[in-house]
């Protein structure tokens, strides 16, 4: 045997035993100051100063809002715990390079108080400007976009965001927004709005629609999830109406302005978005038009989904969804403001906003009042375990209606078992680390008159499915 062979040996058993004791000796390190930090977490101390390095364009009233609780804590273990929660919040303002360092030591001011500790965060600021480019596909939709972002516009973490999108349903989306938090919370934000799109709904609808507006809006993060509450003006422009349209579609065609009050309110406890196997989602949404403007009407909508795991790979999933839109002034609707309903991503087995009034058998009209119900049955397939795919059953209805002013609402939401749109079917559903992708057969079982079927295999891409 070569005596140079054994070198290598050698070599490898040397890192192997410095590794392993590094990693005792890390281990040891951590027990100790846990330790430490256990023993000392009721010692009365006080933080006498807490300086913040490494600044250059951010105010110091934002490092004030932020740190000031710390400033009250009275043990070691609760000013471990609020300088903690202080650089966990500048980390999350998202203008701060990662990782943000906290030192702590005892004071060396001769003038300070006993017990006094002195803090020290050592930040650097991320660069001011940044683009971001991306896709979306979903509703048989793709989209490219681009943003073009300041950070810390005026040193209080401040956003100002150009926002650009094209696709094959939104012509151009164009918004500017500027964001700023709350008394340096990264969980709640104010923000103002402009913005202007077109969506381009001639495939169902024979017409493209026109929205430009602003809104001042709050978005904040509680116990229970996700609040929005904005206020807005919208003009919108019912335009470029197809030569085939329909008289209903032309009798839309026109200038209209919303001015209302929106609550949007998110809990989501999936643990996927694109494809989940446990957990659940509720979207509450509620809309008040007419502090303004010509239209006057209350909407509301709820979303739900419940996943169940079965176990060996199976995964039960429901979803129920409803909305209704009452005009509050005794008109009818706007063809703006109405539901639609039918889609890959909605209820399979018709086609995208096939259900409802329509017509002519031609144009939707979108209704005022719907409930869509799914059930679908998620399992394995065979050596393909470790991939995520999945086999698909499912069961899909939902009816849409427009309300008649003349009669009672009661009798309207009674309509709607009358003539429910129902599929069923089979496939495959695959989740990539950017959308979900759906490839079905279905087969339509309820419909009605007006509905546009998709029988056969359909495809979806998207984010969220019902």
């Amino acid at each position: 045997m070569d005596p140079d062979d054994k070198f290598p040996q050698n070599a490898e058993e040397y890192l192997r035993q410095s590794q392993t004791i590094r990693a005792k000796a890390y281990e040891t390190a951590l027990q100790n100051f846990q330790k430490l930090v256990s023993e000392m977490k009721d010692y009365s101390c006080h933080i006498h100063s807490f300086r913040i390095q490494g600044t250059k364009r951010t105010r110091q009233s934002l490092f004030e809002s932020v740190v000031n609780p710390a400033l009250g804590a009275k043990t070691f273990s609760s000013i471990l715990n609020e300088v903690n929660i202080a650089a966990d919040k500048l980390q999350r303002l998202d203008i701060f390079q990662y990782p943000i360092y906290v030192d702590f030591d005892s004071s060396k001011d001769p003038l300070a108080q006993p017990n006094a500790i002195d803090v020290l965060l050592s930040v650097e600021e991320k660069s001011r400007f940044w683009i971001k480019t991306g896709t979306e596909i979903g509703n048989d939709a793709g989209s490219a976009n681009i943003s073009l972002n300041i950070r810390n516009v005026f040193g209080g973490a401040e956003t100002l965001e150009a926002f650009m999108s094209a696709s094959t349903q939104t012509s151009h989306v164009f918004e500017f927004c500027l964001a700023k938090p709350i008394n340096g919370n990264p969980d709640s934000k104010i923000d103002i709005t402009a913005f202007s799109l077109t969506r381009n709904n001639q495939n169902f609808s024979s017409h493209d629609e026109i929205l430009r507006g602003v809104a001042l809006r709050w978005r904040g993060l509680s116990r229970l999830g996700f609040h929005e509450l904005s206020y807005g003006s919208t003009w919108r422009q019912v335009c470029n109406i197809a030569q085939q349209a329909t008289l209903s579609v032309r009798e839309s065609a026109g200038h209209s302005l919303k001015s209302s009050l929106i609550h949007n309110f998110v809990r989501d406890r999936r643990d996927d978005i694109m494809l989940p196997s446990r957990g659940y989602y509720l979207r509450l949404f509620q809309e008040i038009a007419g502090l303004g403007g010509d239209v006057c009407f209350l909407k509301a909508e709820t979303e739900s989904q419940l996943n169940f795991p079965l176990g060996k790979g199976f995964i039960l999933s429901t979803s129920l969804r409803n909305g209704i839109l009452f005009q509050t002034d005794g008109q009818k609707s706007k063809i703006s403001d109405r539901f639609f309903l039918g889609g890959a991503q909605s209820i399979r087995g018709f086609k995208l906003n096939g259900i409802g009034p329509r017509e002519e058998k031609k144009d939707s009209l979108g209704g005022d009042i719907y409930v869509a119900g799914g059930l679908s049955l998620f399992t394995p397939l065979p050596k393909l375990h470790q991939h995520p795919v999945k086999g698909h059953l499912f069961l899909n209805g939902g009816s849409l209606l427009q309300l008649n002013p003349s009669q009672p609402l009661l009798k309207s939401i009674k309509g709607l078992r009358r003539a429910p749109s129902v599929s069923a079917g089979i496939g495959i559903a695959y989740r990539s680390s950017i959308l979900r992708l759906e490839v079905n057969f279905c087969l339509p079982l309820l419909a009605t008159t007006t509905d546009k079927l998709q029988k056969g295999l359909q495809l979806g891409l998207g984010f969220n499915f019902w």
